[in-house]
């Protein structure tokens, strides 16, 4: 792995465990995750508005832009992958969710196969293993899940986000990753204000006057890990930046051990030092 890829990944996933402390902070004062998820994205559309302005002259990409493409990554990956992901979460335990999301990786790593024809080596299967075992056992405590029928949702969210997370990387074969990212948050943030407002009404957007330092921090987290995370699939490829994803579910875990003052079990402890000794053996194996 190449030392940008190691950096930008790592902080990307950082990023991303934080942003699950926010949402869990927002949540415990009352807000519903419809209003969050739509009050967010109305923030995050101004922001990717200037973002296309001032990266359009000074990124190179082929004219003109693959607009079906880049579409699809919006919708699907900003959009419809994230309201999937919140409905599910409402029907099932945030234990189950926690654990299912991540199987992001699988589908990515298949969808890396048949669409990039992407072969796994070694080094990958090992840390995929490590890391699976230890996200097990930080998202459930070691504990055997109990299904809900929401499961099927969150699982379906990790399998869109999986083939956008390959989309995006032949659409960077003609557009830089930044505008990509720009692109895809624009459409996704349009698509989710516009479905959320008409079916749950415009209530839905409240929660701007009542705790904006909160959903902008949200915002701009979720706008700065999509840029990294792209520019890490970008350098490294879907899978590897995938893997590093799981990085996340550590992060978050200590975050609420320090922020929320969540315990942290010594299951748990060791399941964060599988993934850690995981993502260790990826960047020694890929060297």
């Amino acid at each position: 792995m190449k030392n940008e890829g190691i950096i930008v990944l790592s902080v990307s996933s950082a990023l991303y465990g934080f942003s699950i402390i926010l949402v869990k902070m927002a949540l415990n004062q009352g807000y519903s995750s419809y209003s969050l998820m739509s009050s967010r994205s109305l923030l995050s559309i101004p922001f990717m508005v200037v973002a296309m302005l001032l990266l359009k002259d000074k990124v190179e990409y082929t004219k003109p832009l693959p607009l079906r493409d880049l579409t699809i990554i919006g919708i699907i990956g900003s959009g419809i992958a994230m309201m999937t992901l919140y409905i599910g979460q409402a029907y099932t335990l945030a234990i189950n969710a926690g654990f299912v999301f991540r199987f992001v990786f699988i589908f990515t790593a298949l969808f890396s196969h048949f669409l990039l024809k992407d072969k796994i080596q070694k080094g990958q299967y090992l840390s995929m293993a490590i890391m699976f075992i230890g996200m097990y056992l930080i998202s459930t405590d070691g504990k055997a899940l109990n299904p809900h029928w929401g499961d099927i949702l969150v699982l379906l969210a990790s399998m869109q986000v999986g083939f956008t997370n390959v989309l995006a990387k032949i659409t960077m074969k003609k557009v830089n990753s930044y505008l990509i990212s720009a692109i895809r948050i624009f459409i996704g943030s349009l698509f989710i204000v516009l479905v959320v407002s008409i079916i749950f009404g415009l209530d839905t957007l409240s929660p701007i006057s009542t705790i904006p330092y909160t959903i902008l921090a949200l915002a701009l987290l979720e706008i700065i890990f999509i840029f990294l995370y792209y520019r890490g699939i970008e350098i490294e490829g879907p899978l590897t930046a995938t893997l590093f994803f799981l990085m996340g579910a550590l992060v978050s875990a200590v975050l609420s051990y320090i922020i929320l003052g969540e315990k942290l079990s010594v299951i748990g402890w060791i399941g964060g030092t599988l993934i850690m000794l995981g993502a260790y053996v990826l960047i020694k194996k890929s060297k």
